[in-house]
């Protein structure tokens, strides 16, 4: 039920275009510390930039108006896929534009330069709930995530819905080429590992 549960929070609706891949889809309303994973492969040594457009609003690559209101979101970039995937990079703040004030530019634009072909996870979450391979410096997507996300908005004074917009670009396009894509089956089993991961330890702590 639980592995349901993050299939149905995990699975986005999805537009493509040539190089670019944009998403929308909702975080567990219930749980701010719900993770979206999205795991992609590039062929040759690539550009990549990942924009999010949930919480400001604006007009993703795909040419869908985004209407503001989401939550403020973390990215965090992880070579590789599964839990041993290792930690490379994130942003929190991005720049207006491409993202928009609301009142703050709180949607995060992160940029790798000359990635080498091969596969990678991004991991979209609250404010927050940063991954623990952030915060010790180094790690793998295995390691975790902190679970202290709130949809509550500080700069905004309010609560914020689960709806996220994010651009996933590669200047050496993916593979396999741009189709109909969902989230493995492999990334839904890790999150729902991490949340019961996650349960032990709030469990421990109530003990």
């Amino acid at each position: 039920m639980r592995l349901q549960r993050s299939l149905l929070f995990l699975v986005a609706a999805i537009s493509l275009q040539a190089g670019t891949v944009s998403l929308t889809g909702s975080l567990d309303p219930n749980d701010p510390n719900d993770v979206f994973l999205y795991q992609f492969a590039v062929p040759a040594v690539s550009d990549l930039l990942f924009q999010s457009y949930g919480f400001g609003g604006g007009v993703n690559a795909g040419g869908t108006v985004i209407p503001s209101g989401g939550f403020d979101a973390y990215l965090s970039v992880f070579a590789g896929t599964g839990p041993t995937a290792i930690f490379l990079a994130s942003n929190d703040d991005g720049t207006c534009p491409l993202g928009t004030p609301d009142p703050t530019c709180s949607d995060p634009t992160l940029s790798l330069s000359a990635q080498p072909a091969g596969w990678y996870t991004l991991a979209l979450t609250v404010f927050d709930n940063f991954s623990f391979a952030e915060n010790f410096g180094s790690g793998t997507l295995g390691d975790g995530f902190i679970g202290l996300g709130d949809y509550f908005n500080v700069a905004s004074n309010s609560f914020r819905t689960p709806n996220f917009a994010l651009d996933v670009s590669s200047s050496a396009g993916f593979v396999p080429e741009p189709g109909t894509v969902l989230l493995s089956a492999a990334g839904a089993a890790l999150v729902f590992t991490l949340r019961r991961k996650k349960e032990c330890l709030q469990a421990g702590k109530n003990d």
